[in-house]
């Protein structure tokens, strides 16, 4: 796409915010894959500090849930006679 003779450069608006600072930068098309390169890096090396999600497992989950199910029911009813 030209204008005037003169080709378009497009650019990529990128903002980020930590708490109260904002910062913003434009960004051109031949210049994305190095920007690109470089947050990755710095936002690698800066989650470092965060903590590992624990993980349960699917079959014990599913486990509990089915035997509060039935511990639940078992507690309505009613006591039989003899």
């Amino acid at each position: 796409m030209k204008t005037a003779g003169e080709p378009l450069d497009y650019r990529c608006l990128i903002r980020a915010t930590n708490g109260k600072k904002t910062i913003s930068t434009s960004v051109g098309a031949k210049d994305h894959q190095k920007f690109q390169a470089s947050y990755a890096t710095i936002l690698k090396a800066h989650m470092t500090a965060l903590k590992k999600r624990e993980r349960k497992d699917k079959k014990k989950a599913a486990d509990a849930t089915t035997n509060k199910k039935d511990g639940e029911s078992s507690k309505n009813k009613k006591p039989k006679k003899v």
